[in-house]
């Protein structure tokens, strides 16, 4: 599985995000990650960003070496200071391509998506899948990851996908996205678990998922900070702590600062959604499938039979 980091809130260097941490997305999580069972992430990264003094698209780059060793990365960390950040070091599922195209954040419009996980059984359900889209969704689908099939399946319930969405299009989108996700599923006869930890931003506001059909482990971790800013200094670095409303909030797959007291664990199996206005709100997910699971046996075939338990 993937390791992934989102930032929202006054503009940082993605060097303080991704590299001076102790437990940094590229220096540490990429080679150890500490809260999976696969601990190496080096299939290709991704870092997306915004600058909405020019327009309201992101800019992204993406390759498939290794976070820990494009030099491209390193430098371009220093100079990318920005309000709005996603970074995301891939660990291909088995039998996925390693391919520029398949490295996450993906994008459409002023759209961004990234996902830590995998949809069991994918390709079980993947003609299925292409049949439900409308010719955009379809056609924005430029690679062959799970992963950004679920980004098009989003986008085929948006009235209009290049233009401007709003936070509540979106969550209606990603809800419209389970539900059919769940269907095909169903009617694909899948047993195999999956793990759908999915981070979504309109530039504006970042919604994101915990999420997993196995009802007998906890989804692939997640965790988010607030406060009123998020710097590093020579001492290491932190989010300054504020009252009411918070000015920054970070989403990491496992925390990446020293004070990891700071950090609070998403729930199982919900969405959390960061508004335009820095406020968090949580819904569920519930999908029938979760339910359908539990009778069926289990899959020692099931490449993340030995996923990592939480304690």
């Amino acid at each position: 599985m993937c390791r992934f980091v989102a930032y929202m809130g006054p503009p940082v260097l993605a060097e303080d995000l991704l590299y001076k941490p102790r437990y940094s997305l590229v220096m540490a999580q990429s080679m150890h990650a500490e809260e999976m069972s696969v601990a190496v992430n080096g299939d290709g990264f991704g870092i997306g960003w915004y600058v909405p003094e020019i327009d309201n698209e992101p800019c992204v780059f993406r390759s498939v070496k290794p976070a820990w060793s494009d030099m491209n990365l390193r430098n371009l960390s220093r100079k990318i200071f920005a309000s709005l950040i996603f970074a995301h070091v891939r660990a291909a599922s088995p039998g996925s391509l390693v391919e520029e195209v398949n490295s996450h954040p993906f994008w459409y419009g002023q759209l961004m998506f990234m996902h830590n996980g995998m949809v069991g059984d994918f390709q079980k359900i993947r003609r299925s899948l292409l049949a439900k889209l409308n010719d955009e969704a379809f056609y924005a689908i430029q690679g062959t990851t799970d992963s950004e099939h679920l980004f098009g399946l989003f986008l085929n319930h948006l009235e209009n996908p290049k233009g401007e969405v709003s936070t509540e299009e979106m969550v209606y989108a990603l809800n419209r996205m389970f539900e059919d996700l769940d269907e095909l599923l169903l009617e694909c006869e899948v047993t195999q678990h999956s793990y759908l930890n999915l981070c979504l931003t309109n530039g504006n506001s970042i919604i994101a998922t915990r999420y997993t059909t196995n009802p007998n482990v906890q989804p692939a971790t997640l965790y988010y900070m607030y406060g009123r800013r998020y710097h590093c200094t020579e001492q290491g670095c932190r989010m300054e702590p504020s009252i009411g409303t918070p000015n920054a909030i970070v989403l990491a797959s496992e925390p990446f600062t020293a004070r990891k007291a700071d950090w609070v664990k998403v729930g199982r199996n919900v969405m959390m959604i960061i508004d335009e206005t820095m406020h968090i709100h949580f819904q569920d997910i519930q999908l029938s499938f979760e339910r359908y699971i539990q009778d069926q046996p289990f899959e020692s075939g099931n490449p993340w039979s030995e996923f990592k338990r939480e304690v």
